[in-house]
C-alpha cells in the first residue's frame, strides 16, 4: 500500500496564511496510468503539511493545455476542467465513507461526502467558505493558450469545514486516500497515485485508497 507522511507543523491556523516551508517537504506524485490510451504523461506532485486544526494541501501540475470552465461550487462537470482531485476518509478506517475534494486550474471546489457514489452530501457554503485558496492562474475562467506549461493551486483546509460535512471528527493520526489527475479538453490526464486495479476509470474506489499518517 502506498503511504504519504504528514509532518505536523506548529503554523497557525490563519484563513490567509499558505506558511508551511513548502520546500523542505516531501512530494507524492500521481503518476500511475491505469487507464492509459496515449498523450503525454506531465507530472503532478502534491504536497501536505498539517497542525492541529488544518490540512495544507500544495498541488503543482505540468500541463501544456490548462483549461477550466466551471466557476460554481459542488458543479458536477469540475472533473472535466483541468483538475487534481482528494479522495480520503478522515475517519481513519479503510473503506469507510470518505470525501471527494476536487479543485480545477481556477480554484473552484467540488466537495461531497458518502459511502460510495451515489447520495453524497455536497458541502455547504458556510462551510466551504471556510476553505481558502490560492492559485497560480487568477482569472475565473481558462482556455488553452502557447503559453500553458505549469498551474498551481494551494489549498488552506481546516479539520472544522471537514467535520461540518461529515458529520464526524476528524482522525489527526491517519487517513487513508487517493489523488487523482483528469480532466481538460486537450490530453487530459487520468492518472493515480495509488493505483486502482479496475478496467474502466473509477475514483470512487476507497477499497483502493493509500495511507495518510500525520506524525
Amino acid at each position: 500500500m502506498s503511504q504519504y507522511t504528514i509532518k505536523k507543523t506548529a503554523t497557525s491556523n490563519n484563513a490567509t496564511s499558505f506558511s508551511p516551508d513548502w520546500p523542505a517537504i516531501d512530494a507524492l506524485t500521481i503518476d500511475t496510468y491505469p487507464w492509459y490510451q496515449a498523450g503525454a504523461k506531465q507530472e503532478t506532485q502534491i504536497k501536505l503539511s498539517a497542525n492541529n486544526d488544518t490540512l495544507f494541501i500544495q498541488i503543482t501540475a505540468q500541463d501544456n493545455y490548462s483549461y477550466a470552465k466551471q466557476t460554481e461550487l459542488n458543479h458536477m462537470l469540475i472533473c472535466q476542467d483541468s483538475c487534481v482531485e482528494f479522495f480520503f476518509s478522515p475517519s481513519g478506517v479503510l473503506g469507510s465513507s470518505y470525501v471527494n475534494l476536487e479543485v480545477n486550474c481556477c480554484g473552484t471546489l467540488h466537495l461531497a461526502y458518502g459511502p460510495g457514489r451515489d447520495k453524497r452530501q455536497f458541502i455547504s457554503l458556510e462551510a466551504a467558505s471556510l476553505i481558502q485558496r490560492k492559485t497560480s492562474i487568477t482569472s475565473p475562467i481558462k482556455f488553452e493558450t502557447d503559453l500553458d506549461n505549469e498551474w498551481t493551486v494551494a489549498i488552506v483546509l481546516p479539520f472544522a469545514a471537514i467535520e461540518q460535512l461529515t458529520g464526524e471528527k476528524v482522525n489527526k493520526d491517519k487517513w487513508f486516500g487517493n489523488f487523482y489527475r483528469c480532466g481538460g479538453r486537450t490530453e487530459p490526464q487520468y492518472a493515480v497515485w495509488h493505483n486502482i486495479n479496475v478496467p474502466e476509470p473509477d475514483y470512487h474506489r476507497p477499497e483502493h485508497f493509500g495511507e495518510l499518517v500525520f506524525i
